[in-house]
């Protein structure tokens, strides 16, 4: 997290700095900065599938729901970087609508695990 922060800092105050001189390369050191961040958060991503590839070793039943966890967390982490980078460009109503897209997709994803609760909930009131 120190890393992804001292990228931040330093992506900000560059920016405080070309923005009035050059508006237009503002934006793109903040893109710049931002892919930075992105792959250091893809890299703690690596990490955490490789623990959750651990973990299924011990629950070979659970991997099904392992994998949609996964795609959960991989589709707010990128809505949320997108959303953050409609904002910062200063589209504030693309970045929410970006924002609601993902809500939805992560339901979309998220209804088998629904399902199979509702289907254990059925067999242990029958």
């Amino acid at each position: 997290m120190v890393t992804a922060a001292v990228i931040a800092v330093i992506t900000v105050f560059l920016v405080l700095l070309l923005k009035p001189l050059k508006g237009e390369y503002a934006m793109l050191v903040v893109l710049a900065g931002g892919m930075l961040i992105l792959r250091y958060g893809v890299e703690q991503i690596l990490q955490i599938l490789q623990t959750v590839e651990t973990l299924k070793g011990y629950m070979p039943y659970v991997s099904d729901y392992m994998g949609i966890f996964i795609k959960m967390i991989g589709i707010s982490y990128l809505c949320e970087f997108t959303a953050g980078l409609c904002r910062d460009g200063g589209c504030q109503s693309l970045g929410g609508q970006i924002e609601i897209v993902g809500k939805l997709s992560i339901l979309a994803i998220s209804t088998p695990v629904l399902v199979a609760l509702f289907e254990t909930v059925e067999r242990l009131l029958a």
